[in-house]
């Protein structure tokens, strides 16, 4: 079973273009929605571009869907280590809690040992570069399709 990692982004100007979008007719919606699915398509290829490739899982993972009525789009990486990727981690050493070791599956059993050290990873984002890359294109479509409406 997979875990999914969403970013969830807020842009005071396209929140703004879309309040104002009900007071135009259904042809400015429709571009709106083919404006924000398109950026929605571009903003996951260029993840997908992005992503540090190890085994191809991680780039395999990454999907995005769009939402017509609540103009949602999202892009998400459904890999299980994708947050590490993303947004790195600290490093640790884990002790047991209870027990005097702690039980490592290996090849050929079990491996018991006092502690784990865990090394810190630096992050290596995909989804947010590629967002940011997209970002003025959207909010400029947008705009675009509002004022042609008026």
């Amino acid at each position: 079973m997979s875990s999914k990692f969403v970013v969830n982004v807020r842009n005071s100007d396209l929140v703004q273009c879309l309040k104002q979008l009900s007071a135009f007719d259904g042809k400015s919606r429709l571009g709106v929605e083919q404006a924000m699915a398109n950026a929605v398509r571009r903003i996951k290829s260029g993840a997908v571009r992005r992503v540090a490739v190890a085994s191809g899982r991680l780039k395999k993972s990454i999907r995005s869907s769009f939402s017509k009525p609540k103009l949602l789009g999202i892009v998400r990486a459904r890999a299980p280590h994708a947050h590490l990727v993303e947004f790195g981690a600290k490093g640790a050493i884990e002790k047991p809690k209870r027990k005097k070791a702690l039980r490592l599956a290996v090849a050929d059993g079990y491996k018991y040992i006092r502690r784990a050290k865990i090394p810190e990873r630096k992050s290596r984002p995909f989804i947010m570069p590629a967002y940011e890359a997209e970002k003025g294109k959207l909010i400029a479509d947008v705009k675009a399709v509002i004022r042609k409406g008026r």
